[in-house]
């Protein structure tokens, strides 16, 4: 906690303290009339985007539902949840976060005013400098919750978690109790990852190695992720290039994976493992036939009959690649790859899907040497596994028939085979560039996409354009 905002809560406290003894000469209710012709409006001060809209929003409920009486601030003198609040401000230093961004140096400033006027504050400003405050709670409970920040400007095809809350009856809940703090630390993450990063954070501040940032920008995208990831479930960390299922904080299994490269980038979602393929088709996707299979197949003939793929016609059915035209463009358009089950499927003998906008799924590789490789960013965006039999034998493992024998002869039927799980499997798809280890250490991963320079930047013209925006109380 900084020395200024330590003092500031230290004033707050000693003010709140004499306007105890004092008693507060002003009615709160006087405040109602002038606290409802702001809320009614869009200050400056107010977010211009989808957030600031939905935090607005929820300022306007929670002073109807109390009347526009102000919060923090008795008649004239300042609450005890006051000094809660700013306490709870500081502490956000604790999450990664900066407390100059909940205005915290100014109120401060405004506390310091008070104290110098007999422990109480003008008349005139208590209705701004309440909703002021008002709206560094809301800002701070919506940075907790993952909501503020813009992943897709980081990468594309990043879905963050939605988190839902509803803010108002939160902040009501905070006032009504007198549990600042605690109403909005509850609202922040508790995998143990995150905690550990909150430690590590603590340990990096007090003997820098120069990992400060990096700590902090990983903490922003846990609060990304859902809230419950739930009792089981597969997890992949894409930098770190490995999956482990999960059951409650223990690994029950792990292994390398490869997951897209650069130009092809694995995104980043969450959703649920709901089917098993054996022996599994290959669609070949467009991007694909265009940019790389047309181009050989110029060139090489023989090239689909090698790899076992099909031409397939718009109706579904198979088509003799010598009687293509394969510089005719319009007529390419119409046709569709389909590689054949096999040994040299590009997705192995077994794929595993959790239905998804982007088409990515896990699978099988014939490729396995691959996974030789240190760096291991080499698909064209699905999640290549090496050990699939492991993880096959895991989701079926509610199904006692289908046991080691039974999933083999599957994986080499040569004929699709799709099985539906009996209890779907959440999938989370990270990236996380520091990871906690069980000692408490953080190991600092590669970063093939290179999002973290990329996190910062954007990061840092958020800050710009907030403080241009930034008006005084």
């Amino acid at each position: 906690m900084g020395t200024r905002l330590a003092r500031a809560i230290g004033l707050v406290i000693a003010v709140t303290a004499t306007a105890c003894r004092l008693g507060s000469q002003v009615d709160n209710s006087q405040h109602a009339a002038a606290i409802e012709g702001i809320v009614t409006t869009t200050p400056a001060w107010v977010g211009r985007d989808r957030l600031g809209a939905t935090l607005w929003k929820a300022e306007r409920q929670f002073y109807e539902s109390r009347g526009n009486v102000p919060a923090w601030i008795d008649g004239d003198t300042a609450s005890p949840r006051l000094g809660a609040l700013l306490d709870a401000l500081a502490h956000s230093e604790a999450h990664g976060l900066d407390p100059a961004r909940y205005g915290a140096d100014r109120f401060q400033q405004i506390v310091a005013q008070a104290e110098q006027n007999k422990h109480r504050y003008e008349i005139e400003r208590v209705p701004e400098i309440d909703t002021r405050l008002t709206y560094a709670y809301l800002q701070y409970a919506a940075d907790l919750l993952g909501w503020s920040g813009n992943p897709t400007a980081i990468h594309p095809n990043w879905i963050r978690a939605t988190n839902k809350a509803d803010l108002a009856s939160q902040l009501a809940k905070a006032v009504s109790s007198n549990q600042v703090r605690e109403t909005l630390e509850e609202l922040a993450p508790t995998h143990p990852q995150y905690k550990g990063l909150q430690t590590a954070l603590a340990r990096e501040r007090q003997n820098p190695t120069g990992h400060l940032d990096r700590i902090r920008m990983n903490l922003v995208r846990w609060r990304w992720m859902p809230r419950e990831l739930g009792d089981r479930y597969v997890f992949v960390n894409v930098p770190a290039y490995q999956m482990q299922v999960m059951e409650g904080e223990k690994p029950v299994l792990a292994m390398r994976v490869i997951v897209g490269d650069p130009k092809h980038e694995t995104p980043l979602f969450s959703d649920e493992m709901t089917t098993i393929v054996f022996s599994p088709n290959w669609n070949v996707p467009e991007s694909i036939i265009r940019n790389e299979m047309l181009p050989k197949l110029v060139e090489d003939p023989g090239f689909l009959q090698r790899q076992n793929i099909q031409v397939v016609g718009t109706s579904g059915q198979v088509i003799d690649e010598d009687a293509v035209d394969w510089y005719d463009e319009s007529a390419l358009a119409r046709l569709h790859f389909r590689q054949e089950p096999g040994p040299t499927n590009a997705l192995g003998l077994v794929k595993f899907q959790f239905p998804n906008p982007f088409d990515v799924y896990m699978h099988d590789t014939p490729q396995d040497a691959l996974f030789n490789k240190e760096g291991r960013a080499l698909s064209h965006g699905c999640v290549r596994l090496e050990n699939p039999v492991a993880l096959a034998q895991y989701v079926l493992r509610d199904k006692p028939e289908w046991t080691m024998e039974k999933i083999s002869a599957a994986m080499n039927a040569g004929q699709e085979h799709a099985v539906a799980l009996k209890e779907h499997l959440p999938v989370h798809i990270g990236y996380f560039t520091a990871w906690v280890n069980p000692d408490g250490s953080v190991t600092y991963t590669d970063d093939p996409y290179n999002l973290d320079e990329t996190q910062s930047r954007v990061f840092t013209q958020r800050a710009s354009t907030r403080e241009v925006r930034k008006s005084p109380i």
